[in-house]
């Protein structure tokens, strides 16, 4: 074959040469080995022309595609099929020289590096050196986008292990290495805490190690974890977290206690313990049993663990000095708590006679004392060995025996005995300086508890435990199945306020997770105990947290913690409190009222969230809750109704007022939010309160009543009657204080009036007002809307839409400008058509050009095949106006559908399909011609 252009190929290279525009369709049709030398002569090869990224007007960046890279990778097969070392090297020579290039010049194009990724893939093995390789860790490090790379990378990574040569496992080796590069990023909590972080994003990291880490320890042995280990190490370096192992990654193997599946730490242990996994189970080369002890030996702690995991999966294969360095004494501790029980917990009856004594041994020796006299402390030495114990308490009788005398000096089996620290409530807790289970040992003396609770002092030190751990780990202490604290809530008064906030906090987190807890023993007691709390004067007078202190709360945030199990136990459940207990909250939340002053508002606040978060907010709420409890358990129109009423009433009408007696407006806004509710409590009260609800149009109050009013989702016709009065909607949308959802909502509110006839559409209605005031992202809102509730009353949404939709296609073409997302948006009311005729035509053809500005198009034309079955011909008249500004379509199905009922029409139809094909083929859209093409071949 010979290895020159021939005069009409010559005649095609000048022609692209002369008209780069012509470059990607040659670029896409020639695969032949002989284009690339003429490429290159004539330059186009030049590293310059890779494309760098172009920044858009709105601050972010497009990568443009380098169209001869196509060429490249089509190519590039050949190379491997033909095995052409010879022009396999200048491909290479070419990608290090466009790397390079761009590596200099600190041009980035992640677009570029994956279609060299996949040529690099094609190119011969006997024609690449390991240096070749080096620009891979260039183009996985591409800083706008690295995973199409990585998964090509990481897929011939794969194919290079099951070559199984030498120079394949050397270069899939080196891959791996860089595939899994470790980064330190500055943290992103503190300048001086770096976190690793990988090239590989998370997921895809994650997915390929699930997916793939047991091969490498398989068929790469010991070079697999050797690497993964080093990769460990320096995740553990960066994060300085190798001794804190235990509480980020409760258990080396896979447990709903790991709650973080997903970052660097995590997803490079999962490589490295999977591929010792993998290893060890082949153990080809027989020296697993020396790497085991080489790791259990590890200075590293998480390595350790991870090393102690394997040996318990692989026990079979382990020899006897494997096991005895598994189970030396100083094992039996927290760090390797989890491991280590299960490792004696699954093969205790396995160990030789000599070894399970030195089992019993090790954890007989475990003893807790007091720090400064080294008094042994019976209770808690019992506690700490039953832990161990359970692992074996049922393989004989010894083991039984010992198992049970602790547990009788401690009065408690073990809770999770497994872990070090266990967390019922699924969120890891910062260290503490005691675990839960040391903290539950101190209950048997409460005042010594307390005393150490409230006068710890954390040493402040980088990783050292601090109160924040300590107050998150009293949390756990609350949670404990014994309920010990809930049954002694009179003896804790004296907590400081984070403690007071994560006892109510804990009892909330029970009732929401539905434990089993005898709910009608407890209710009585916390209620009781929180009626103490909040008369307390001492609680009133404790300090707030004002400062940048530890994130642990106050008394503010008591308040809020106890509003909120106040409303959990109101909900219409059999476990919410009894009814005879609501007096009792009912005083205890009136004096939070009287005691907690409210948040401060302007007028750009978000009214409804500050109301709902600050603590006075959470009190109305639960107040309001209380109340509705109340009502729902008596006859609507009883004397017992209106008596309940009667005892709320004045503090409402109280809080009425607070905006102009003390400028607080939380009252006012959880008012509005639960409007509906308080219909339901008293119609009167509500219906005669109106105008004080909102206030002076403009007003804060206005504002505030107005955001929260926009949450109830629902029209209450009194009020809206009361806005047209007042002429509030043309106020409230011109009004810059208020944010474009809250307008959106009354734009709702005003098209829901239509649709219950409170409104008609004459010249004094909501919805002309907004065709009037021909604001686009006004009238947008009311296209959304109509079409959200599209499968909602369809016969009197149609209608409103019909009546509408002349006005906005006269609307769309008064405007000039080249996008017309209005005109996009009316495009999703084609859904309402069900024929077509003179004025339904006419609408579509109107907004047909401009359907994919806001991203309708792909609707539209699912709309336009279902009307060409009935109206072929008039639906290729509205697809050729679309075709004035061409979009992509990622699904055919619809243009399939249409093309064939425009065909059906005869030779007519046929010669409007053709015409709309050569739109496509002068748009350059391959995909729709093919379909086309292949339409006509059928």
């Amino acid at each position: 074959m010979s290895n020159e252009l021939s005069a009409k190929q010559r005649s095609a290279l000048q022609r692209v040469i002369d008209d780069p525009a012509l470059q990607p369709w040659l670029f896409k049709k020639v695969d032949s080995l002989i284009w690339f030398d003429a490429f290159k002569d004539s330059g186009l090869f030049s590293p310059e022309l890779n494309p760098k990224p172009r920044e858009t007007a709105d601050n972010t960046f497009q990568i443009p595609s380098w169209p001869i890279t196509e060429y490249l990778v089509s190519s590039s097969l050949k190379l491997r099929d033909e095995n052409d070392v010879e022009m396999a090297r200048k491909y290479l020579s070419l990608l290090k020289e466009v790397t390079q290039y761009a590596m200099v010049n600190e041009r980035s194009n992640y677009r570029t590096w994956w279609q060299f990724s996949k040529v690099l893939r094609n190119i011969p093995l006997e024609a690449i050196k390991l240096d070749d390789l080096d620009c891979v860790s260039d183009w996985l490090n591409d800083k706008f986008d690295r995973y199409l790379v990585n998964k090509e990378i990481s897929d011939w990574m794969l194919k290079l292990i099951e070559i199984n040569t030498e120079q394949s496992v050397s270069f899939a080796t080196f891959l791996l290495d860089k595939i899994f590069e470790i980064h330190s990023v500055e943290g992103r909590y503190s300048d001086k805490k770096y976190e690793a972080v990988l090239g590989f994003g998370d997921y895809q990291a994650g997915k390929f190690v699930d997916e793939n880490a047991l091969a490498l320890g398989e068929k790469l042995g010991l070079l697999a974890v050797n690497l993964c280990e080093q990769k460990l190490k320096e995740v553990l370096d960066i994060n300085r977290n190798d001794k804190w192992s235990n509480v980020w990654r409760n258990s080396i193997p896979e447990h709903k206690q790991n709650r973080r599946h997903n970052d660097t730490g995590d997803i490079v242990l999962k490589l490295f313990r999977d591929a010792l996994l993998g290893y060890v189970k082949q153990d080809s080369d027989n020296k697993a049993n020396g790497k085991l002890i080489e790791l259990i030996s590890n200075d590293y702690q998480t390595i350790k663990r991870v090393a102690i995991y394997i040996a318990g999966e692989c026990f079979e294969k382990l020899d006897k000095e494997v096991v005895n360095f598994v189970i030396q004494p100083n094992h039996f501790n927290d760090k390797y708590r989890h491991e280590l029980w299960h490792f004696i917990h699954k093969n205790f009856s396995s160990l030789q006679a000599e070894q399970q004594q030195s089992v019993i041994e090790a954890i007989e020796s475990l003893s807790v004392t007091e720090e400064h006299t080294g008094v042994l402390l019976c209770k808690p030495t019992a506690y700490k060995q039953s832990n161990w114990f359970a692992a074996i308490k049922d393989e004989n009788r010894v083991t039984q025996e010992k198992y049970r005398v602790c547990v009788d000096i401690t009065g408690v089996e073990p809770d999770h005995p497994d872990f070090s620290c266990y967390m019922s409530g699924g969120v890891a807790v910062d260290v503490s300086p005691l675990s839960v289970s040391e903290l539950a040992v101190m209950l048997e003396d409460i005042d010594s508890l307390i005393h150490f609770l409230n006068e710890y002092k954390e040493v402040g030190h980088f990783n050292e435990p601090g109160i924040e751990g300590l107050v998150n780990t009293f949390e756990e202490l609350v949670l404990l199945d014994s309920c010990e604290i809930l049954n002694n809530l009179d003896v804790f008064i004296d907590l400081k306020p984070h403690y007071l906030h994560k006892i109510f906090s804990a009892y909330s987190k029970l009732w929401a997770d539905k434990a089993l807890r005898p709910w009608n023993e407890l209710w009585p007691k916390i209620i009781h105990f929180a009626g103490k709390v909040f008369n307390e004067a001492s609680f009133w007078d404790s300090v707030d947290n004002v400062d940048s202190g530890p994130f642990i709360g106050d008394k503010h945030w008591v308040v809020s913690s106890y509003c909120r199990l106040v409303e959990a136990g109101c909900e219409n459940d059999e476990r919410a409190f009894e009814l005879e207990l609501t007096d009792d909250v009912k005083n205890t939340l009136e004096l939070i009222l009287n005691k907690e002053s409210g948040e401060d508002f302007n007028d750009n606040s978000d009214a409804v969230s500050i109301a709902i978060n600050s603590p006075r907010g959470r009190c109305l709420e639960a107040y309001v809750k209380l109340a509705l409890y109340q009502c729902r358990n008596v006859g609507k129109d009883s004397e017992e109704r209106k008596r309940i009423w009667a005892g709320y009433q004045p503090t409402f009408d109280n809080e009425l007022g607070k905006p102009h007696a003390a400028g607080e407006y939380e009252f006012i806004t959880i008012l509005l939010m639960y409007v509906r509710n308080f219909f339901y409590l008293s119609k009167n009260w509500t219906v005669q309160n109106i105008e004080s609800m909102f206030g002076e149009k403009k007003s804060l109050q206005w504002r505030c009543a107005l955001q929260a009013y926009s949450h109830v989702g629902w029209l209450i016709p009194e009020i809206h009657a009361y806005f047209k009065e007042k002429n509030f909607y043309p106020a409230l949308l011109d009004d810059e204080s208020l944010s474009d959802t809250v307008k959106g909502r009354y734009i709702e509110y005003a098209c829901i009036a239509y649709l219950q006839k409170r409104d008609q559409l004459d010249d004094k209605s909501l919805l002309r007002l907004l065709l009037f005031r021909q604001k686009e992202s006004e009238l947008s809102k009311v296209v959304w809307f109509l079409w959200s509730i599209r499968d909602q009353n369809v016969e009197k949404t149609k209608v409103l839409v019909f009546a509408l939709w002349p006005d906005l296609v006269d609307l769309i073409n008064q405007q000039d400008s080249n996008t017309k997302p209005l005109a996009s948006k009316l495009a999703l009311w084609a859904e309402y058509i069900e024929e077509l005729n003179v004025d339904t035509k006419t609408w579509l053809m109107a907004v047909a050009p401009y359907i994919n500005d806001d991203h309708n198009g792909m609707s539209f034309m699912q709309e336009m095949a279902r009307l060409s079955e009935g109206y072929a011909s008039d639906v290729a008249d509205i697809w050729i106006k679309t075709l004035s500004k061409p979009f992509y379509m990622y699904d055919l199905d619809p243009l399939e559908t249409i093309f064939k009922n425009i065909i059906s029409l005869g030779q007519v139809g046929q010669a409007v399909a053709r015409e709309i094909a050569d739109i496509y083929i002068e748009n350059n859209d391959e995909p729709v011609v093919a379909l086309y093409r292949r339409i006509i071949r059928e």
